[in-house]
């Protein structure tokens, strides 16, 4: 074998017994009779065990020198690869009783390639040691149905694996799940060149083809299909904890584009804070949610107090799509820029209106609209118009403040002049 051999397999490997130690520690804490993740757990031993098997030389022999049954062991750990993956999707895709009956059949159909594939090699050895070189195939005929056997009942076996997990992966709800098929099924079909230039070396050696010129390519496309398994089939594991990291940096990165507004609307009204607000950044690391939560909630308290005490802060929009949402956010952080710059309220004094052209231009309507008069909650609970403006749905209010801060905070960095000339 070549070195690149020496570093794929035990890598791949490597894997293999990770994934195979991670899924055996729930059967370990009482899902035993999870019989698809019982099966999921045999398959990545497998794998684990066929990748060792293959690493050493000195046991192996040479690639294209003389086959013992130690060779033939290590193919019948990738049959045993097959028989679980198929019996896993069979679980997967029907219900426990019917399952279990499928599995059975199953198995004893898939039963068969082993057993043929021992006999073969047997028959191989009374005429000889088998050789993997078949420049005249009919000098070893049980050998080359040997290799008939094992190729095609790989093919099969992968063949259906890939088109039950992209059949599956379409009626599948859990995106990682469906994520996870795909990629298995990709790693499926990647393997299925092994067994295409396996074919070739022993087909085709006899018309001129090399098959050390295309060992390399076969051997590394099992072991990247193999790597593309493990993570298919791990992936409704390991991938809500991908999701939740994510959703974590989303979280942060909005409550950092908030604090623009949040902060302006805090030094006009310090009382919208928590006591105990620090108002740093990442005294929000330790319970992000709720830093959240928090200063949405003092934005809207703030846009309440602007609308009660100082200048009109602005007809608050319903965001639209696009650009039509950005030109809103623009609007909406002007207005609430201006109630800032105008100050606290004068008794008696008459409220400020929003002018008209800027009002027709972002489609609220043609007339302005005073402080006491901004426009009214739609759900009519009270709450701000900003909060309305979000909708019912947490993220969507959050991502539509994340907008008007941006656009506040740009609007505070130009120079004093451009905004007076707007």
């Amino acid at each position: 074998m070549t070195g690149i051999t020496h570093i794929r397999y035990p890598i791949a490997a490597l894997a293999c017994w990770i994934a195979f130690a991670y899924t055996l520690v729930p059967l370990l804490r009482g899902h035993r009779r999870n019989a698809g993740l019982t099966a999921l757990c045999v398959s990545f031993g497998c794998q684990g065990m066929y990748l060792a098997m293959s690493t050493p030389a000195r046991w192996t022999g040479t690639l294209f020198g003389t086959i013992t049954w130690y060779n033939v062991s290590v193919q019948l750990w990738i049959i045993a690869v097959l028989a679980s993956q198929q019996i896993l999707l069979i679980h997967w895709m029907y219900p426990r009783a019917e399952a279990r009956v499928r599995a059975r059949r199953r198995m004893l159909l898939l039963a068969v390639v082993p057993v043929t594939m021992v006999v073969l090699f047997f028959l191989a050895t009374l005429q000889g040691p088998p050789r993997n070189v078949f420049k005249h195939p009919g000098d070893q005929p049980f050998f080359v149905a040997y290799q008939a056997a094992y190729l095609t009942a790989f093919v099969v076996g992968k063949v259906l694996v890939a088109r039950a997990c992209w059949h599956f992966a379409k009626l599948t709800d859990h995106p990682w799940v469906r994520r996870g098929l795909r990629i298995a099924a990709a790693g499926a079909a990647v393997e299925l060149v092994y067994p295409a230039g396996r074919y070739a070396d022993v087909f085709l050696t006899q018309y001129g083809w090399n098959p050390l010129q295309w060992s390399d390519v076969s051997r590394t496309t099992l072991t990247i299909g193999m790597v593309l398994n493990i993570v298919g089939w791990t992936a409704p594991l390991w991938g809500p904890r991908v999701s939740a990291v994510r959703g974590w940096l989303a979280d942060y990165r909005s409550y950092r584009l908030l604090r623009p507004l949040w902060l302006a609307l805090h030094r006009a009204h310090p009382e919208i804070s928590l006591p105990s607000s620090t108002g740093s950044d990442l005294s929000a690391l330790y319970d992000l949610r709720f830093h959240l939560h928090r200063r949405v909630i003092e934005i809207r308290d703030g846009c309440l107090a602007l609308r009660g005490h100082h200048g009109d802060p602005g007809a608050v929009l319903s965001p639209g799509r696009g650009a039509a949402e950005e030109r809103q956010a623009e609007v909406e952080a002007a207005h609430i820029a201006a109630a800032l710059a105008a100050g606290p309220r004068v008794p008696g004094q008459v409220p400020v209106t929003v002018p008209e052209g800027r009002a027709a231009e972002d489609g609220s309507g043609g007339g302005g609209a005073a402080v006491d008069g901004a426009a009214p909650d739609p759900a009519g609970s009270g709450a701000p118009a900003s909060a309305a403006a979000g909708g019912p749905d947490f993220s969507a209010d959050v991502a539509w403040l994340v907008q008007v801060s941006r656009a506040f905070a740009r609007q505070r960095r130009r120079p004093t002049a451009a905004r007076a000339g707007e």
